[in-house]
């Protein structure tokens, strides 16, 4: 077990992050997947009256933006933080956020919760520079695998007060997808998930709303991707009870977007992600009292 007082340390102090064993590393991402072993591949949980949960999107790498949302939470103390994913890729401080976000998860299993998106996969690390960070600091690539078996084991999706369902991407187009994961534990699924599953959790990482489209067309992300229209969106939340879907995976300029009649919310929380010529604020979603609301943090 890690020493609580050390990811403390970690979690105040990210740049000792850098100074960081193989050996070290091993023992964290160790324990963090043991915790995820033990979730489902869709987390439910009950927001306590008068409390919140704030959802964030995006971090890729933005250490400062990470550092100001978690001084944020500090402050506010909301009951459950929930993080969409895509921790890594793309920015200066990627393997600091991705060992933070962990280090939180240890210390606090029952109020930090993790989902996968699709940075969270060994393909997009090889393209977009988290592969190339790690390997260049511990010098091996087969050390790379514990990180893959990580991904492995992070949850996909998660239901808020029965009410708002929160991923990464976007809705299947498998109407039956939650109610086909909802009793499956990650330990269970881990060597053998059936293509379905597989076909569903892709496509959860991956799909994007579409205002003024209808039905599901292919996306310019790559085979297999779908973007998704009003009526369809409205179909599945009917199929499976729900009112709102809060989600991250593009970034806008205005931070925040909400599409098709204020049903479905989409954040992104790291400032600035395509540099200062073109701007966006780090947002992040809140849920109390069976609303959601979008908020620009700074």
């Amino acid at each position: 077990m890690s020493d609580n007082s050390f990811l403390q340390t970690l979690i105040k102090n990210p740049e000792k992050i850098a100074d960081l064993g193989f050996d070290k590393l091993r023992e964290i991402i160790n324990e963090a997947k043991s915790i995820f072993k033990e979730e489902k591949l869709l987390l439910e949980l009950n927001i306590e009256e008068n409390q919140e949960a704030y959802i964030i999107g995006d971090i890729h790498g933005n250490l400062n933006s990470l550092k100001r949302i978690l001084n944020i939470i500090k402050k506010e103390n909301p009951q459950f933080i929930l993080f969409l994913g895509d921790i890594v890729d793309r920015g200066q401080f990627q393997l600091e956020c991705l060992l933070i976000v962990l280090a939180l998860k240890i210390l606090y299993p029952n109020r930090y919760y993790l989902l996968r998106g699709n940075h969270e996969t060994v393909e997009m690390n090889k393209s977009y520079g988290f592969y190339t960070i790690f390997n260049q600091k511990y010098a091996r690539s087969d050390r790379f695998s514990i990180i893959r078996d990580l991904y492995k084991t992070i949850p996909i999706s998660a239901i808020l007060n029965d009410f708002a369902l929160c991923l990464h991407g976007g809705i299947p187009e498998n109407f039956e997808f939650l109610t086909e994961i909802r009793e499956l534990q990650l330990k269970e699924v881990k060597k053998n998930i059936p293509d379905s599953i597989k076909e569903g959790i892709y496509q959860i990482m991956w799909n994007d709303p579409k205002q003024g489209l209808t039905g599901f067309t292919g996306s310019f992300r790559g085979p297999g991707i779908k973007f998704y229209g009003q009526d369809v969106f409205e179909d599945f939340m009917e199929q499976n009870d729900l009112l709102y879907l809060v989600r991250s995976h593009e970034c806008f300029p205005e931070g925040y977007r909400w599409f098709f009649k204020g049903k479905l919310l989409s954040i992104f929380s790291s400032k600035n992600y395509r540099g200062e010529s073109m701007p966006n604020p780090a947002s992040i979603a809140i849920i109390n009292d069976n609303t959601v609301r979008g908020k620009n943090i700074f």
